[in-house]
């Protein structure tokens, strides 16, 4: 029955290309109001500080880095009438999913200043020529950001969006996201939002909507720190939340969930350990299970995390699953040739007790490059157990 809602809305719909270049300009939120005054506010949440636990690692290099006192930017809903917005596969050093609202990119829309006309010191870009519009006369949210195809960005930056609009309950008919992965189309089932409702997201998309809602960035900070990504407690406690009861409902497939697991990056080949299963034979002796997340359902992976009383895993997407944890719960992260405080502040906003096996430094961190498989030190992880009582 899914199916053929999700049809029938399509066919409802005007489909067409088009071959036009399109210059697109930068313009704060108040600065868009202003350009188009028939533009709503829904919600304006002020930028205000939060005190995380300091970092532990290198902890002189690290407040530096990636402080513990921080300072997140304004975020804002904005309703815009008869507005269309252009989803760009506009490539700036690797990066991608910039929105663009009425040839405009709106400065808060960004994450941790990374956009073309930061970068490049430039104040216009084009965008490809070629691009598939949609023409719907209904209220359309959209939620995205940078890296949507990343499950971690996923997490943190476009369902922090969708959060934000329910927490403040904006109503809207379609919901516009990324919806190309497996983990997206679970994800949004278990939240509960129904199939037909849904567009899917996809490069090259022009939608033009009677109105377009629009949540700004939820992880933007006022200063720069490339070695985190910075939540909002209320907005990733709402995710965690949302999720876990949809998977609670669902229930997992595993029959006996083990306590203490151990996440696998076997397959992923950014910041991979080459000799993970020397590490992992070590992990066995202390009763870890091994898995790889990418071959479970979102719902195994979410209860698997929220019975575990201890997780280990090396730095990677996969860890931002330890927001299902119960409190108290050990989280044993493996940092190798990248220094990276998100998942520390993650622990500290759920109340897990965080150990850290460390084979990064700063120069690491400084010369790059991040992404590459590492040789992990296997005495490292013998002096571990050795020294804690896990």
């Amino acid at each position: 029955m899914k199916k053929n809602n999700f049809l029938i809305f399509f066919i409802s719909i005007t489909f067409f290309t088009c071959s036009k270049g399109q210059i697109i300009k930068e313009a704060s939120a108040q600065e868009f109001t202003q350009l188009y005054p028939q533009t709503e506010v829904l919600e304006w949440i002020k930028s205000y500080s939060f005190n995380f636990k300091p970092y532990p690692i290198l902890q002189e290099y690290a407040q530096e880095k990636f402080p513990h006192q921080i300072t997140f930017n304004d975020m804002y809903i904005l309703k815009i009438p008869d507005a269309t917005a252009y989803f760009c596969n506009y490539s700036l050093w690797g990066i991608n999913g910039f929105i663009f609202i009425n040839n405009y990119f709106i400065k808060e829309n960004q994450i941790k200043c990374i956009s073309p006309f930061y970068l490049d010191k430039t104040d216009t870009i084009e965008v490809p020529d070629s691009l598939t519009e949609i023409s719907i006369d209904d209220s359309v949210a959209i939620c995205s950001h940078l890296y949507p195809d990343c499950y971690g960005h996923f997490i943190l930056d476009v369902l922090c969006q969708l959060a934000l609009l329910e927490i403040h309950n904006v109503e809207y008919d379609y919901l516009c996201i990324p919806y190309q992965s497996k983990f997206m189309k679970e994800a949004l089932e278990l939240w509960g939002i129904p199939e037909e409702k849904i567009i899917p997201l996809n490069f090259n998309l022009s939608i033009q909507a009677k109105n377009i809602i629009f949540p700004t960035s939820t992880t933007q900070t006022t200063n720069i720190y490339l070695g985190v990504n910075y939540s909002h407690p209320f907005l990733i406690e709402y995710v965690k939340n949302k999720l876990l009861q949809g998977a609670i409902k669902k229930g997992s497939s595993i029959n006996q969930l083990p306590k203490k697991i151990f996440i696998s990056r076997k397959d992923s080949p950014k910041r991979c350990l080459p000799n993970e299963d020397k590490i992992f034979e070590i992990f066995e002796k202390y009763g870890f299970k091994k898995y790889e997340f990418s071959k479970l359902t979102l719902t195994d992976q979410i209860m698997l995390c929220n019975s575990a009383q201890e997780i280990a895993a090396p730095i990677g997407s996969g860890s931002c699953n330890i927001i299902f944890c119960s409190p108290k719960t050990k989280y044993i992260e493996i940092s190798s040739t990248v220094i990276d405080a998100t998942f520390f502040f993650l622990a500290d906003i759920f109340n897990l007790n965080y150990y850290n096996i460390n084979n990064s430094s700063p120069d690491d961190f400084n010369n790059g490059p991040w992404t590459q498989p590492s040789v992990f030190p296997i005495e490292k992880i013998k002096d571990f157990f050795n020294e804690n009582d896990v």
